[in-house]
């Protein structure tokens, strides 16, 4: 599955908050589909997908038919059994909330495939970080009712103590903004890179309180059949993906990008073996093309293009372009405009 997609599980919380606080009913809900494209047989089908951009589209209209800009806070603190998702249901039947939170960050693809979610472990401190691939793959009341959900459920189904150090917002302040401390009971910070959840990991040892190993084992292997047949994607594309979100600030490096994979360098480069690729070689040719798309497109100086692609000196660019084209970025870029100019043959 090329296209971006978001688990309708997702969308039936959105309905079921509209209709369970009267703002529709189930006889609008026909109405709404069409207006948007949705087709509700799509939305009831347990394994079902809906684009990120129509996603995105039905916060807008649920905020358009609330008039509550934080509706995204509101929506997530429903606490009702039957809006949880597959990838949810396999956390909180984990023997702990550390086994469960790396399947969750795992599997988050089935929830939102335009996300990428790290779950990073520094000592007395744990960090769930939600990167977005792209920048409109971000949807604010989308992310105000996840982090609102991870805080909620957290203590709802693995232990009432659990309290968060700080959250991590990647947008403005807005005018609801003390609406967040009241929810979440901590510190929170707007306008940040990414969103981040960071939680002390005395609490990654807490057991759900109803789990079932025997259901953890039966739903996770479904949920990993999905997924495979779904997002079964080769680990250079994978790689390429992560390299070009992370070529900006410097971290394009094995240790990284295999923290992004959830898995160790040694099995990175034994599954980059398997399809006759180097990590070093695909750094290489991940700049190379982005290079010459950048400098053909006319957008970027080459300063800004060096920074893009992980050069600390646009000097160290320039030696590596003509290592690639035999041509200075400036000459090249120049030569494309002398040839741009040249009439076309008849």
């Amino acid at each position: 599955m090329n296209q971006t997609t978001v688990s309708t599980s997702s969308v039936r919380a959105v309905l079921h908050y509209l209709i369970e606080q009267k703002f529709i009913t189930e006889q609008d809900k026909p109405a709404l589909f069409e207006e948007l494209g949705i087709s509700q047989q799509a939305i009831e089908d347990q394994e079902g997908r809906l684009s990120i951009a129509t996603y995105h589209e039905l916060w807008g209209k649920a905020k358009q038919i609330t008039n509550d800009p934080a509706i995204g806070l509101h929506v997530g603190q429903q606490r009702s059994v039957e809006l949880m998702g597959l990838v949810t249901n396999v956390l909180v039947h984990s023997d702990t909330l550390e086994q469960g939170i790396e399947q969750y960050a795992r599997l988050y693809s089935l929830v939102n495939n335009g996300i990428d979610l790290i779950f990073d472990k520094q000592g007395a401190t744990s960090v769930l970080e939600f990167h977005h691939y792209k920048p409109e793959f971000y949807c604010i009341q989308d992310m105000e009712r996840t982090l609102a959900l991870a805080v909620q459920r957290s203590r709802q189904y693995v232990n009432d103590e659990i309290r968060m150090e700080k959250i991590c917002v990647a947008h403005p302040a807005p005018s609801y903004a003390k609406e967040y401390e009241e929810i979440f009971g901590c510190p929170v910070e707007f306008d940040c890179s990414i969103c981040t959840i960071t939680f002390s990991s005395k609490f990654l040892h807490f057991s759900p309180k109803q789990r079932n190993p025997y259901v953890k084992s039966a739903l996770q292997g479904y949920a990993e059949a999905i997924n495979n047949r779904l997002f079964k994607r080769k680990i250079g594309d994978k790689v390429k993906d992560i390299v070009l979100e992370l070529l900006p600030h410097g971290q394009a490096d094995i240790d990284h990008v295999a923290q992004r994979l959830h898995m160790s360098r040694q099995t990175l480069y034994r599954k980059l073996k398997k399809e006759d690729l180097v990590f070093q070689e695909l750094i290489e040719e991940i700049r190379q093309q982005k290079a010459l798309e950048m400098i053909k497109d006319h957008q970027s100086s080459l300063s800004e293009i060096a920074f893009v692609l992980g050069f600390s000196e646009l000097s160290a660019f320039s030696r590596a372009f003509k290592r690639w084209t035999g041509k200075s970025p400036k000459h090249y870029r120049q030569q494309g405009n002398d040839n741009s100019n040249e009439p076309n043959p008849t």
